[in-house]
């Protein structure tokens, strides 16, 4: 399955950055006209409401394993926009037990999980990104402000380096890092 990456929206909350990436797949053709609108809404929609109800659409259409990974990682996004958290990480859990490992879906699993301070649950999701894309430089990032939040500074520190090795216009890693020598 071929993935490329967008990011589309930088949140910085309480000194840290989640950044939200969208995952555009091509996801099976459908039919008729309408669901081709859901299923453009569902993988392009920047508008929360119009991703999520493109994608609950496919979902309701009972499309193969992968699309529907598909489609519930991004309603999920599309929650996460709204500030559903808690929804955005059910439909993300939905989209991983449809698709164990999906890394564009534990990518985003880890930021709500940041988002919701659940910085144990968004470590172990960036850490399995990791592992699956080790040069996905946000990863990187986002698990050494997981680490930061959870007050794990020398495991922030050298991932906030390795984000920056893979990404040097990196600015929030360069930030951080700046605040976690100055914390030291």
């Amino acid at each position: 399955m071929s993935v490329s990456s967008a990011i589309i929206r930088k949140k910085v909350g309480r000194a840290r950055l989640v950044a939200a990436v969208l995952a555009f797949i091509s996801l099976p053709s459908f039919p008729y006209a309408a669901q081709s609108d859901a299923l453009r809404d569902c993988n392009e929609a920047i508008d929360p409401t119009l991703r999520i109800a493109g994608c609950t659409a496919i979902i309701e259409a009972r499309p193969p394993a992968d699309a529907l990974a598909v489609a519930l990682m991004n309603r999920g996004i599309g929650h996460a926009a709204e500030g559903e958290f808690e929804v955005a990480l059910k439909d993300l859990d939905s989209a991983l037990e449809v698709e164990p490992g999906m890394p564009a879906a534990l990518y985003n699993r880890g930021n709500v999980n940041l988002d919701l301070s659940n910085n144990e649950a968004a470590i172990r999701d960036f850490s399995d990104v990791i592992q699956a894309e080790p040069r996905f430089a946000l990863a990187w990032l986002n698990r050494g402000l997981a680490r930061e939040q959870a007050g794990d500074l020398e495991g922030a520190q050298r991932d906030l380096e390795q984000a920056l090795v893979l990404d040097k216009s990196l600015q929030p890693a360069r930030r951080a890092l700046a605040r976690i020598k100055k914390d030291r």
